[in-house]
């Protein structure tokens, strides 16, 4: 999900659409489009570099280093991931330190959910929610609604602690969750995975820092009360690919949010567009979770890092299963003004991130369908 800061670009899930033309710049520096300043005015000190080489495939980052190493040992990963997300804007993480058997549980309780009636998915629909969190069914998400519409259905919970449980029933985006009465286990699957993701998050947030040739601490205080977003999504088969060019699993687009950890099963279809426009497969690879950085990421690290576009077409026969936990900061991180993706004129000013995910919510959840 997600929408455009730092450049008057868009909103929640679709910052540039699927026109190749919008990533041309990408070969050139970036500089110009983005601020130097990282959270509360720091500054990141850094031109970044010409992206002359169109990426062809997506980098590995071996974290083992990170969460064990020394001091050295974190500065060469958190170089390894710069690098990556410098010249792709994604790469594949490996000893994340996530339990194989909760990534396992989670994408159970994904597929023992959507696999029932709709009734009993529409009794948790995220409809009867202001803070968006529940089930989202086909049609109920676009995330380039001007040019696509998306082939998938979702649920999504949040965090749930004091904030949360004191902000229920006054709007915004905290508040609690829906949880279903079936299939069994699902809510204690969902927070074991969540708990996971979030703290890797946080850790990630450190390498980048590091990774930018700042103090490791630099984006703790804008990330420690993070409205994280975990959603699970099903998407239908498409075999030998769309009928339709206009209906995709989920249409071109960025994430809004400082970044995203994806866990995907075995049927692939995600795909990274690089400078020359070519759609790159990123493809699973076994016990390995899928990073990239949102607009907020790419703003923050003054355009050293790509928010790159990507999207979704499963082509197989079977339905296609993943969970994204969509890291943001706190609520009341202030952040730029940004340009609808549905055309409506800047709002001009600063956002809270706040007003800003609830923007991009609005316009990828309310967005009319394509004839």
């Amino acid at each position: 999900m997600r929408r455009y800061v730092g450049r008057a670009d868009t909103c929640i899930g679709t910052r540039r659409n699927s026109e190749p033309k919008e990533e041309h710049d990408m070969t050139e520096t970036i500089s110009s489009t983005h601020s130097d300043s990282g959270p509360a005015g720091v500054t990141t000190g850094a031109v970044p570099p010409a992206k002359s080489i169109p990426f062809t495939q997506v980098p590995l980052v071996d974290f083992q280093g990170f969460r064990d190493g020394t001091d050295a040992d974190k500065k060469r990963v958190a170089a390894e991931i710069g690098k990556a997300l410098n010249d792709v804007g994604f790469f594949y993480l490996v000893n994340h330190g996530i339990p194989a058997g909760d990534v396992a549980d989670v994408f159970g309780a994904a597929r023992g959910f959507f696999t029932q009636p709709a009734g009993r998915k529409d009794a948790v629909s995220s409809e009867n929610t202001s803070n968006h969190r529940g089930y989202f069914p086909m049609g109920g998400e676009n995330v380039d609604p001007a040019h696509t519409r998306d082939l998938k259905e979702g649920f999504d919970i949040g965090f749930e602690g004091p904030l949360a449980q004191e902000a229920a029933g006054k709007g915004g985006l905290r508040g609690l969750n829906q949880w279903p009465d079936d299939p069994p286990g699902f809510r204690p699957a969902l927070e074991r995975y969540y708990e996971h993701t979030v703290a890797l998050g946080r850790d990630l947030c450190r390498a980048f820092a590091l990774a930018l040739d700042m103090e490791e601490d630099t984006f703790d205080r804008e990330i420690e009360h993070s409205e994280s977003r975990m959603r699970l999504l099903s998407y239908p088969p498409q075999p030998g690919g769309p009928k339709d060019s206009r209906a995709f699993g989920a249409g071109a687009h960025t994430d809004c949010g400082c970044l995203t950890i994806l866990a995907q099963d075995a049927i692939g279809g995600l795909s990274a567009r690089n400078s020359a426009g070519d759609w790159i497969a990123v493809d699973p690879i076994e016990n390995a979770l899928i990073c990239n950085v949102g607009d907020i990421m790419e703003q923050w690290s003054g355009g050293r890092f790509a928010s790159t576009v990507h999207r979704v077409i499963n082509d197989s026969d079977r339905i296609r299963y993943s969970v994204a936990l969509f890291f943001n900061p706190n609520l009341d991180v202030v952040v730029d003004s940004f340009k609808s993706l549905t055309g409506a004129k800047s709002a001009g000013g600063k956002s809270t991130t706040e007003e800003y995910l609830g923007c991009c919510f609005s316009e990828t959840r309310s967005a009319c369908q394509l004839p």
